[in-house]
C-alpha cells in the first residue's frame, strides 16, 4: 500500500472526495495550506463578493477562474471541510506557517518535495477533482501507517501490486 519515491512515501486511494481528510488531519499539526483553490468548479462567470486589492473593500462583481491559496489552522479547516467536498484539492498540512514568499510555481518539479519538507511538511493530499483517484504523501512513513489505521482510509487504499 505505501510506496517510497526519493524523500516521500505515498499512499494511493480509490476515487473519493476531500471528505476523507476528516480521518487524516492531525489537529496537533497546526497549519493547513490549500493551494490554488477554485471556489467554482466550472469555467463560467458567476457573482461573488471579492476585494479588488488587499486594501480595498469587498465588491459584488462577476468573476471567472477565481483561484487562491488558503492558509488556516487545522481545526478551522476541519470545520470548513464540508464546503470542499465537491472540489479537487492540493492540501498540505505543515508544522510551521507557510512563508509569504513560498510559491511552488517557481520551484523546479524535482525540488518541490525537498522544499516542502524544509518548510515543515507533515502530510500532503492531492485530489484532481471530486470522485477521482487521490494520493496521500508524507516524508514520514509512520504518518501514512497511522492513516491506514482509520477504516475509512484503509477501505480506499490500493493494495500493493
Amino acid at each position: 500500500m505505501i510506496t517510497q519515491h526519493a524523500e516521500m512515501f505515498s499512499l494511493m486511494l480509490r476515487p473519493c472526495t476531500s471528505a476523507i481528510l476528516a480521518h487524516a488531519v492531525d489537529a496537533s499539526v497546526p497549519h493547513v495550506w490549500i493551494r490554488r483553490h477554485q471556489p467554482n468548479r466550472y469555467l463560467q462567470w458567476w457573482r461573488a463578493q471579492v476585494p479588488l486589492s488587499s486594501a480595498s473593500a469587498i465588491h459584488d462583481v462577476e468573476v471567472r477562474s477565481l483561484e487562491f491559496d488558503l492558509h488556516l489552522p487545522a481545526t478551522r479547516f476541519l470545520q470548513l471541510l464540508p464546503e470542499f467536498q465537491d472540489h479537487g484539492m492540493a492540501f498540505f498540512q505543515m508544522s510551521r506557517p507557510v512563508p509569504d514568499t513560498l510559491s511552488l510555481d517557481r520551484i523546479p518539479e524535482d525540488a518541490i518535495d525537498r522544499v516542502l519538507i524544509q518548510n515543515g511538511l507533515h502530510l500532503a493530499y492531492y485530489l484532481p477533482h471530486a470522485l477521482e483517484t487521490a494520493q496521500f504523501r508524507s516524508p514520514r512513513r509512520e504518518v501514512l501507517e497511522q492513516l491506514l489505521q482509520a477504516p475509512e482510509i484503509r477501505a480506499l487504499a490500493y493494495e500493493e501490486a
